[in-house]
């Protein structure tokens, strides 16, 4: 007895193009979301590096200081494109820890910004000091501004027929005083 052979469907394993071509929701963070997951994080770091700075027996040697000015170019060379590049290329999603993770990922990138100064001495053991808690404080901040953004979902526009734009992105767990 022999096998039969396999028969092949005509049927294309790949889905159509057409799925992808439908418009999908897009998660909008405002300027002032973006300040709050920016600039509030990036002036806290700064905030206590120059407490650590001034307080007594912990800067004996004079390394945290300069700092400061490096947090400031890092947050601008770094801080400022990334956090714009990653809201726009996660724009389509609506997931938060996505963004969050974008966020702590270029607030690590804060890090390899001392090596500007120089690679000798103790300079290379100072990007973990300044990459991990502006990675964390960045995180924070965009985990914060997230009820500053707002989810525009047009296929949800377009099922839901009478709802002005302001009703349709709403969230759902808040209420309205007018319906209760």
């Amino acid at each position: 007895m022999t096998t039969p052979a396999p028969e092949k469907t005509t049927r294309r394993r790949r889905p159509s193009q057409r799925a992808s071509t439908e418009p999908r929701p897009v998660l909008r963070l405002g300027f002032a979301g973006w300040i709050v997951s920016w600039l509030i994080p990036t002036a806290v770091m700064g905030g206590l590096l120059l407490a650590l700075s001034l307080m007594p027996g912990l800067d004996g040697e004079g390394f945290l200081a300069p700092l400061i000015p490096l947090i400031g170019a890092a947050a601008v060379v770094v801080g400022i494109p990334g956090t714009l590049l990653v809201t726009w290329l996660f724009r389509h999603q609506p997931r938060p820890t996505v963004h969050i993770l974008g966020y702590v990922l270029v607030g690590l990138l804060y890090g390899p910004v001392v090596l500007v100064v120089g690679a000798g001495g103790l300079v290379p053991m100072l990007i973990p000091l300044i990459g991990f808690p502006a990675g964390i404080l960045l995180g924070l901040g965009r985990w914060m501004a997230q009820p500053l953004t707002r989810v525009d979902d047009p296929e949800r526009e377009a099922t839901t027929p009478g709802l002005d734009a302001s009703q349709t992105t709403k969230d759902p767990q808040t209420k309205d005083p007018e319906h209760d």
